[in-house]
């Protein structure tokens, strides 16, 4: 039996939507904990995601290429200096026994360095079609299926500076750490490359792209319908009964949502 209404789009208002969907979605907060090579790492971040290009394939997958997310990162790494630890004492033999004088014994802490950082990515991904009914609405939502590309551009080099940088900064502040600072720095970067940094960025973009969900459609399922033209009869209660969506390929690709009332 054919639906009572049906709605089509091609792909060039599906771009438009998709823009709409982006804008609704705004920014999204994660957090989560990690490893920078021996290192521990916990970081909080806020995305947001703007471009991409739909393309549509039946029956239901909407691929979206080039979308774009914009991220701030506060990463936050704990350090333990205890290998800088310095345990020493002199003695000086002389005829009479050993002299010896009193023992130095500087013990460094483990420090917590926080390392803001800014970027973005870009990914192409497919989407499936999700239409529910939840508390009384209809929604039609574009649900990511699977991850054809992620480009971190250059974030991972430009962190790793970033690291660096930070690490140098927080050591300053540790007492009687001049003596071995520059002998510090080069120990603790050394213990993390790029293939470290990059392990660790990846799954921080990834979780904002894991379940990612843009809201295409969604209206009550009861609503009034009043006439757009005289005479003007009284209101009249609609009930969406069903409704379903899904790419067809009629000339061209259009993504169509059918309607059971």
């Amino acid at each position: 039996m054919p639906s009572d209404l049906i709605a089509a789009i091609d792909q060039t208002a599906a771009n438009t939507l998709l823009g709409a969907a982006e804008s609704a979605l705004g920014t999204l907060s994660k957090s989560g904990s990690g490893s920078l090579g021996p290192l521990g790492a916990s970081w909080s971040a806020s995305g947001s995601f703007t471009g991409g290009t739909v393309a549509l394939s039946p029956p239901d997958t909407i691929a979206i290429d080039g979308l774009e997310i914009d991220y701030s990162l506060s990463l936050t790494l704990s350090i333990d200096l205890s290998f800088l630890d310095i345990h020493i004492q002199i003695c000086i033999p002389t005829p009479f026994g050993d002299f010896c004088l009193p023992p130095i014994n500087i013990d460094f802490p483990t420090i917590s360095v926080t390392v803001p950082f800014s970027s973005s990515a870009t990914l192409s991904a497919d989407f499936g079609l999700d239409v529910h009914l939840t508390a009384g609405t209809w929604f039609v939502d574009a649900v990511i299926q699977s991850i054809t590309q992620l480009d971190l551009g250059a974030a991972a080099v430009l962190l790793l500076t970033a690291i660096g940088a930070a690490i140098s900064v927080a050591l300053l502040a540790i007492p009687f750490i001049g003596l071995v600072l520059s002998l510090a720095v080069a120990f603790i970067t050394a213990a993390f490359g790029l293939a470290d940094v990059t392990g660790l960025l990846g799954p921080i973009v990834s979780a904002f792209v894991s379940g990612l969900t843009f809201n295409l459609y969604q209206q009550p399922q009861n609503f009034q319908v009043l006439p757009a033209a005289p005479p003007y009869n009284p209101a009249v209660m609609v009930t969406l009964a069903a409704v379903a969506a899904g790419v067809q390929a009629s000339g061209k690709n259009e993504l169509v949502l059918s309607v059971d009332i």
